[in-house]
């Protein structure tokens, strides 16, 4: 047993020593990575770029093969990153990093000056451009993979963002970026850099736009989402939901005589529906301005019979003005004649504004019969007109007896 042990102690210098040693080379590598040897291509570049002698000439400067031999370190570690290969995805811990960081410093020796440095089998010149398409699709299979069958959003943001290092001004990349990968990642800033980028290179598609709208709304950045509907509508002006957006955005920032004045000229220009007529109707309410808020509600209804909105609307508003009748009627506690008969006429104008209100109500309940709110408020009204006729006290009891049918608190 000793001997053996021995003998193979002295046998270990020859193995090491019979080891073949690399030395720098640049077309060694290169045929290593044609040939999908990426161990042996990796070994020989690295010893390569580390090399003093090789890399830097007698004068102290980069060597004429320095940037072709960073380039070539690039497109192998990224090779590594992209490979299906276990066994060489296990080479290095983290390939993008080393292949963008060789990227970089073969554009800081040339920049970009060269545009070809290998060539292909029949000696015909692959461009860069070519090696950095390549690898954009590698990286893209990677993302959707990611994206579609993992469900790992932030892993294929961060493949996406690979693609996007190799083709920075692909309007195409640039909008699945924007509009898919980074939203879902939750990556809102950089959602927005990549929809202006796409914007700025001449992209008009309408989803780009309005995921731009919605995440800059979520970033509460209002005043930069009018912006982006302004330019939105500008490119696409057959989208008529963003006018929609663009006076919600006004309303939001609070600069409703502006969103009046939006609505008033749409609709002048003949270019009105429903859901136009309905926001003039809330703003107009928010700018104290009832007749034309009513107008607007009823101009709305005009257009849609169904219009539920409008109708509960026109409900509320005028219940509300049974509300300050009652309480100016309240705060007259004379006993003088003239204080008594404004009290009685106050009493009737009650009844006749909750006369008014209620036919909108009633329309309120049948279109929707089970809304709450449109329940008790309907209930509110039949509970004051009592007091002018008993004949509502069926009205109220019927209704009582369905709002308990659906669990709502009645007494």
């Amino acid at each position: 047993m000793k001997k053996i042990a021995i003998v193979f102690l002295l046998a270990l210098p020859f193995a090491v020593a019979a080891q073949k040693e690399i030395k720098p080379s640049v077309s060694k590598a290169e045929k290593a990575l044609k040939e999908g040897k990426f161990d042996e291509a990796k070994a020989i570049i690295d010893v390569t770029t580390a090399s003093q002698e090789f890399m830097v000439d007698k004068k102290g400067n980069s060597s004429k093969n320095a940037a072709k031999a960073w380039f070539l370190k690039g497109l192998i570690y990224a090779g590594i990153d992209t490979t299906k290969v276990d066994k060489f995805k296990a080479l290095e811990a983290e390939p993008f990093k080393v292949a963008k960081e060789a990227f970089e410093k073969s554009k800081e020796l040339e920049k970009d000056a060269t545009p070809s440095y290998f060539s292909d089998a029949n000696g015909l010149p692959v461009f860069n451009s070519q090696y950095n398409s390549q690898l954009a699709n590698a990286y893209l299979n990677k993302a959707l993979d990611s994206y579609s069958n993992k469900k790992d959003y932030k892993g294929a943001f961060a493949q996406m963002e690979r693609v996007l290092y190799f083709v920075p001004t692909d309007t195409a990349m640039l909008m699945n970026a924007g509009v898919y990968f980074a939203p879902s990642a939750e990556e809102y800033d950089k959602s927005v850099t990549y929809l202006k980028a796409y914007h700025s290179k001449g992209g008009k598609n309408i989803d780009s736009y309005r995921q731009l709208i919605s995440v800059l709304v979520k970033q509460k950045k209002s005043e930069d989402a009018l912006i982006a509907t302004r330019e939105a509508i500008q490119k696409n002006p057959s989208e008529t939901d963003l006018a929609q957006t663009e006076i919600s955005l006004l309303y939001e920032l609070n600069r409703l005589p502006e969103a009046k004045a939006n609505l008033e000229s749409k609709i002048a220009a003949g270019k009105g529906d429903r859901g136009m007529y309905y926001n003039l109707g809330v703003i107009c309410l928010k700018l104290n301005d009832e007749a034309a808020a009513e107008k607007a509600f009823k101009d709305a209804i005009a257009l849609d019979k169904e219009d539920f909105d409008s109708y509960a609307q026109l409900a509320d508003m005028k219940y509300k003005k049974v509300r300050k009748l009652r309480e100016e009627r309240n705060e007259i506690s004379g006993t003088k004649d003239a204080d008594l008969k404004k009290r009685a006429d106050l009493f009737q104008a009650i009844k006749a504004q909750l006369l008014e209100t209620l036919p909108y109500w009633e329309k309120c309940e049948q279109l929707k019969p089970s809304e709450e709110n449109v329940l008790y408020g309907l209930l509110a009204v039949y509970g004051d007109l009592i007091g002018y006729d008993e004949t509502y006290e069926a009205k109220e009891k019927k209704l009582k007896a369905k709002m308990r049918g659906l669990k709502l608190e009645v007494d």
